[in-house]
């Protein structure tokens, strides 16, 4: 019994170093309100790292917050203000997936519109991010016309539409300068039908003509070139001539 009681005296301190252990260590219970706080707070000084990951533990820790329409946003936000562009749209397109009557869905929209809009280069590259752009902006004016965005939506459209337009004239100015004229005519028709009265017309008007002349097409290209001087009676001076010399 003395044995058993010396034994018992030997072991309890360590029992109570383990216990006293544990607790130091024991994390203390996650609060969700305070970390959307230091979340917006990140948010307000650019920290957009640091409060994604906090916006994300709450997804994590608070299953009643996992598709919080505030927090699905504001993650989606922290992509945005880093300028990593394709993870924001995947990200804004989660919040309109799960939350399509939204009064922040007009806002998700532009947002996906603007993913696009940021990523437009000179009109030697790629086009794509430009027909993107110009497609969400237009979904967001038709399926969101009292939008406080509609304003900002219709002057970013019309900066693709004159974007794309210069696209087809730069294409199609190169098949011209390489003698392929029929099709340099096809890129010319392509940017009239589709960009009307855009930055680009008059130069495809005069372009058109030009390699309709190139190929013999005489009337087709005096058509083109009727056109050209009375959208633009600026250029009378400069198709006359080559209207005359190009008489039959």
């Amino acid at each position: 019994m003395k044995s058993s009681l010396s034994s018992i005296k030997q072991v309890l301190p360590l029992l109570l170093i383990a216990v006293v252990a544990g607790c130091a260590t024991k994390e203390p219970p996650f609060n969700a309100a305070t970390a959307l706080n230091d979340a917006e707070g990140n948010m307000q000084k650019a920290n957009f790292d640091k409060a994604r990951k906090l916006y994300q533990e709450i997804q994590e820790k608070s299953p009643d917050k996992s598709y919080d329409a505030a927090i699905m946003l504001r993650i989606s936000d922290t992509y945005f203000g880093d300028e990593k562009y394709e993870e924001a749209l995947v990200e804004y397109q989660n919040f309109l997936n799960y939350h399509p009557v939204s009064k922040d869905a007009a806002y998700a929209q532009f947002q996906i519109a603007m993913c696009s809009f940021l990523q437009l280069t000179t009109i030697d590259r790629d086009p794509e991010p430009t027909r993107t752009a110009l497609r969400e902006f237009q979904k967001l004016i038709q399926k969101y016309p009292g939008s406080v965005y509609r304003e900002t939506a219709a002057k970013n459209s019309a900066i693709c539409r004159d974007r794309l337009s210069e696209y087809e004239l730069y294409v199609g100015r190169f098949y011209y300068r390489k003698k392929s004229y029929r099709a340099a005519v096809g890129r010319f028709d392509k940017l009239l039908q589709d960009f009307p009265d855009s930055a680009s017309e008059k130069d495809a008007l005069y372009y058109k003509g030009l390699s309709e002349f190139a190929m013999g097409e005489k009337a087709r290209a005096r058509a083109t070139f009727e056109t050209l001087v009375v959208k633009y009676p600026s250029m009378t001076d400069k198709v006359v001539p080559l209207m005359r010399k190009n008489s039959s």
